[in-house]
């Protein structure tokens, strides 16, 4: 088989082309030898690959070229992860985290929904994902990863109604995943935020009777199926002060472990197995290059290429909404006092 091959992989397209990756850790002499550390490339790197990096001054170059991702040259990356500080192993989130979830629709392809937790120390744990598209996710030593690709034009197209059937069910004690200590629990969420897009989508032209936007379908039917803060409000859109929030999130901290030992930790958490869309996202989204023509023309936009970045979306508006962590309130005791007009 191909795959047992270091550096040689085979893959098919939607279309169903096969395509052969050759890549130089194929090669012994050019693949081989002790592996380096790269920090700005966020990789390990052979001594060969390491030579060709140094003398490459456009380092998007070398990506393209030798790590064979054909997006590198579209810009730089958004957000500077560090994958080991960053993503974890799914867990419990205890009842009693602060949840948020945050909704990203379109018109033509499947919405985009993402949820978080916020600890007692402030730091936000992203637990869950729903984005239903035909593009899908792969499996890579036992993982579920997001998968490269454009979303169809024939993709999924899901009723708003199913969508909160979905997260109904998704937030509820059914879910196997909110359980803790073997009581299951219906999550309380503190707070939705939406892109206020979908107050523009779905009303028709000015010739139509009127319709129910986007929103007001969801919020309709929330409140008919009696979900958890059956309203949203409006995510904040500026984008440089949102790649700003996510990126001094996704820093990397000095942490010490319940073992002694100093570890690097960020303030935002994803779990990799349950959000591998927004893994995916977070490690491609780039910035829009101008080409020379439009360089003439035209300032830099500074805005992320416009494809398939609908859950970096959801963690900037969720980033973005102060998701602080708010203590639950405790009810009084209902005593009954001992003498009409006392109490404790």
């Amino acid at each position: 088989m191909i795959a047992d091959y270091p550096g040689i992989s085979f893959k098919r397209t939607p279309h169903g082309i096969g395509v052969l990756r050759l890549h130089y850790s194929a090669d012994p002499e050019k693949g081989g030898g002790e592996k380096l550390w790269v920090p700005e490339e966020n990789m390990h790197l052979s001594p060969w690959a390491f030579e060709q990096w140094k003398g490459m001054t456009n380092k998007n170059m070398f990506r393209q070229e030798f790590e064979i991702d054909a997006e590198a040259t579209l810009g730089a990356l958004l957000y500077e992860m560090d994958e080991q500080a960053t993503l974890e192993e799914s867990f419990a989130i205890p009842e009693t985290w602060t949840r948020r979830m945050s909704l990203d629709p379109h018109p033509g392809i499947p919405h985009a929904f993402l949820w978080v937790a916020t600890d007692p120390w402030g730091d936000r744990w992203y637990y869950r994902e729903l984005w239903p598209s035909k593009v899908g996710f792969r499996y890579e030593g036992g993982r579920l990863l997001g998968k490269s690709g454009l979303c169809p034009s024939d993709d999924n197209r899901i009723q708003i109604k199913e969508y909160v059937e979905c997260m109904k069910w998704l937030e509820s004690d059914e879910n196997p995943q909110n359980v803790i200590n073997d009581k299951p629990f219906t999550e309380d969420i503190f707070q939705r935020v939406i892109d206020y897009a979908a107050r523009a989508f779905g009303k028709g032209t000015n010739d139509d009777p009127e319709q129910e936007n986007f929103q007001q379908r969801y919020e309709k039917w929330m409140v008919e199926m009696a979900v958890s803060r059956p309203y949203f409000d409006d995510a904040k859109k500026d984008h440089d002060s949102g790649f700003a929030m996510v990126n001094a999130g996704l820093k990397p901290r000095e942490v010490m472990g319940n073992d002694g030992k100093f570890r690097k930790r960020s303030s935002i958490h994803i779990f990799k197995d349950r959000c591998p869309e927004l893994v995916h996202q977070v490690k491609n989204v780039r910035l829009q290059t101008l080409s020379a023509t439009q360089a003439l023309r035209q300032d830099p936009t500074g805005q992320p290429v416009a494809v398939r970045n609908h859950q970096a979306d959801n963690l900037r508006y969720l980033e973005m909404a102060n998701p602080v962590y708010i203590k639950p309130q405790i009810p009084a005791p209902a005593y009954e006092p001992a003498y009409a007009g006392t109490s404790y």
